[in-house]
């Protein structure tokens, strides 16, 4: 689904390549055998310790007359605070079906939910993991440094669970072993008397202990003496600490200036903990990272409009579909599917024949479809009327659209534009789609039924959808119009529809760019699905690759293409009749990119959720990797599009190696691509000067957007990092001193998928 945000020009999209086909009745349309509600039988245990098992948790699937249903899938899902096993259950006779939940390990609420497709409602039971007995003392930190008499520091001692969470326990006694080195009291301050030696400081409790090494140096010491060798750094040079808790550096004659950069490469995309001190470090630079290569006054792309849109949907409106889609694209589904479906693409298959779109259509015809964004229940049948008949394409328009909506004109200049633009641009690209209803075109339906998803006096709006429900026959998804097609916005210059007015003008400026990006959508699941024999592609991935259509399309139209570090002069100055390419096709990818820039670390190019940052992390990863793989794009895409593999297994697949050091390489370079202290290729965005076009083109962005936190001396930078992202510090060193970085998680080593890349930028 195309959905923007109130952002520049078209902002967000997302899509409804999520969508089940499961038959939820007889396959008759009996009422009496369509789930209506899922009811709660039998919940699991409320609050439990952390690790433990909570119980059954079994949901009964009913119809309007509350009589069980039999043979309904019900998935189970949970948010954090449990894991449910199965994921997925068949309803028996009584339409009961039952997982087994489990306290997570980490404490927290959470709830765990059972969902069936077409019931809007799920049935739910709340959950909360309290801490299990004390099992150990953990003291943070696990060691201390000290360079002169008098210093203090503290340690916190802290009473855990096997799992680490906090526990209740006793009083904590501490102790220290040599009394002539250092003091502690109760409360865990510990007070240098003396120099130089090593000691331990022991925390105790309920017959458990942990201990800190307290070192304290020598007068005239170094910060780094005992724990780390200067690593020697020039301005430009990047060094990469792994597996290691310290890092000593030196400030030259003059003194010098970093970044550092804190990637987790873990492939879990949620977060991870850790802290940087650092010891012997001079005042902490600005944080605002300027642009370097341009002055020109800021300006803006377009407006967006007065009211925008989407669905009065739940937050997990997209990922709910997308379970129920990939619970559907089972082997055993795609098998039965390419014995019986006619597919042009591969032409295997003979025997089913489709009739939703006969190939017969004429321009002025009324065909009945489905056009509601839901899967296989509940459809709304509407009629539309053929408006135009290309080489690829046939173009409706609903009866019930507003007044006032796009001519017939318009509508034959849509097909050509699909013809000969949109078409070849994305089947080159990706490949080609299916043809299961074997009439030789791709549907492109303009309903009304996209507005409506939009309630009124909200800042977003739906751009357009494509539901892969259509991509199989009526047997199996009963809803489905069995054919290859997408659902677009309709103008509404009156605002007939919840209030919300969408000139002709404003619709037409998105239409080609929302075309586009469904059409990858369909094409990436039609191939997988008929094709490929591969599971759906996971939604953070297939969101990327159709912001990348976007991106191709705005190539195309513009006549500019990739690795050409492309400025605000080259987008908007040097040829003005290009510029408006850039805000109707490309402009939206730079407003997802740049909430991800200002919140890095807590957001992942690889969570597989909806979020328009991770859209903009996606799609600058997808670019950036295309740029560092190739001397041109090539066949990249298309190799995205045709694997049996998903995600990550599946850009390690088209890289040939791991993937978290592409993901770190991008990080750094979304720090020091086109600063102009580094040239290494491997951390540069070739095909767009982000630094430029974010100063420049954007309306109210003084500089770059990075954001990026200051390291002081002697404090601890407390950082949490999600899967693939990164945060970023700067700090400064005085001239001719040493300073010492510390790395470490929950007063220990670091955690081992933490990595930190130091740049001298000065």
């Amino acid at each position: 689904m195309r959905i923007y945000r109130n952002v520049f020009v078209a902002a967000l999209a997302a899509s409804l390549f999520t969508a089940a086909c499961s038959d939820s009745g007889t396959g008759t349309g009996a009422v009496s055998n369509t789930p209506v509600r899922v009811d709660v039988i039998a919940a699991p245990a409320a609050v439990g310790a952390a690790g433990s098992l909570a119980g059954a948790f079994t949901v009964k699937v009913v119809n309007a007359s509350g009589t069980g249903v039999a043979g309904i899938l019900v998935n189970f899902t949970s948010t954090g605070a449990a894991t449910v096993s199965p994921a997925s259950a068949t309803t028996d006779a009584s339409g009961s079906a039952t997982t087994q939940v489990a306290f997570s390990t980490i404490i927290g609420a959470g709830t765990v939910r059972a969902t069936v497709a077409g019931v809007t409602i799920a049935a739910t039971s709340a959950v909360n993991v309290i801490a299990g007995p004390t099992t150990k003392i953990v003291n943070n930190p696990k060691t201390l440094r000290f360079f002169t008499v008098g210093d203090t520091a503290r340690i916190a001692a802290a009473a855990q669970d096997q799992f680490g969470n906090a526990a209740g326990s006793g009083a904590v006694a501490y102790s220290v072993v040599d009394a002539t080195l250092v003091s502690v009291d109760q409360a865990g301050l510990v007070r240098v008397l003396r120099q130089p030696g090593t000691t331990l400081v022991i925390a105790s409790s309920s017959g458990r202990a942990d201990t800190t090494v307290v070192t304290v140096l020598a007068v005239g010491s170094s910060n780094c003496t005992g724990s780390a060798t200067v690593t020697p750094m020039n301005v430009g040079d990047v060094q990469t600490f792994s597996g290691t808790q310290f890092a000593c550096l030196n400030g030259a004659t003059s003194g010098a200036e970093f970044a550092l950069v804190a990637f987790n490469s873990s492939a879990d995309p949620s977060a991870l903990s850790t802290s940087v001190t650092g010891n012997g470090l001079a005042t902490p630079p600005s944080t605002a990272v300027v642009p370097t290569s341009s002055t020109t006054a800021l300006r803006s792309l377009a407006a967006s409009p007065t009211q925008a849109t989407p669905p009065q949907l739940d937050e997990s409106f997209h990922l709910r579909l997308l379970d129920q889609f990939r619970s559907r694209n089972t082997s055993a589904t795609r098998a039965a599917l390419r014995s019986t479906t006619l597919r042009s693409v591969t032409g295997n298959g003979t025997t089913i024949s489709y009739s939703a779109i006969p190939a017969a259509a004429k321009v002025g015809d009324l065909v009945t479809l489905n056009v509601s964004s839901d899967a296989c229940t509940g459809p709304i049948n509407h009629a539309l009327r053929v408006e135009a008949i290309g080489t690829q394409s046939i173009v409706f328009s609903d009866t019930l659209n507003p007044t006032g909506g796009f001519t017939n004109a318009d509508y034959q200049r849509f097909a050509a534009r699909f013809d000969t633009l949109v078409y070849p641009l994305d089947v080159n690209a990706f490949g080609a789609p299916s043809d299961i209803d074997k009439n030789g075109k791709v549907a492109i339906l303009f309903t009304r039924t996209v507005n409506d998803l939009t309630p009124p006096n909200v800042n977003y709006f739906v751009g357009g959808f494509f539901n892969p429900r259509d991509l199989y026959p009526k047997v199996d998804c009963p809803a489905s119009n069995e054919g290859e097609m997408f659902y677009m916005l309709a103008p509404d210059p009156s605002g007939a529809v919840n209030g919300n007015k969408r000139s002709t003008g404003f619709v037409d400026s998105l239409t080609t760019g929302v075309i586009a990006h469904e059409f990858q959508h369909l094409i990436n699941g039609s191939r997988r699905l008929y094709v490929n024999n591969a599971s759906a592609e996971e939604t953070w991935l297939n969101e990327g690759l159709s912001h990348i259509a976007e991106e191709l399309l705005y190539y195309r139209e513009s006549g500019n293409t990739p690795r050409r570090n492309l400025t605000d002069k080259a987008i908007r100055l040097d040829n003005p009749a290009i510029y408006p390419a850039f805000k109707m096709d490309a402009a939206s990818n730079f407003s997802r990119f740049m909430p991800y820039l200002r919140n890095p670390s807590v957001f992942s190019p690889y969570a597989d959720d909806d979020e328009i940052e991770t859209r903009g992390a996606t799609w600058s990863f997808l670019r950036y990797l295309a740029d560092r793989l190739g001397t041109t794009d090539g066949t990249i895409w298309q190799r995205f599009d045709n694997s049996k593999l998903t995600g990550l297994a599946l850009i390690q697949q088209i890289i040939g190696s791991a993937p978290a050091p592409y993901f770190r390489d991008w990080a750094v370079a979304n720090y020091l691509d086109d600063l102009g202290v580094n040239s290494d290729p491997r951390f540069m965005h070739p095909s767009w000067n982000f630094r430029d076009i974010m100063t420049t083109t954007f309306l109210n962005v003084p500089t770059y957007p990075l954001a990026t936190s200051p390291l002081a001396d002697g404090t601890k930078k407390d950082l949490q990092i999600r899967g693939g992202s990164a945060s970023y510090l700067r700090f400064s060193l005085p001239a001719g001193k040493e300073g010492l970085l510390t790395f470490s998680s929950g007063g220990g080593a670091p955690s081992t998928p933490l990595q930190f890349v130091v740049v001298r930028t000065k």
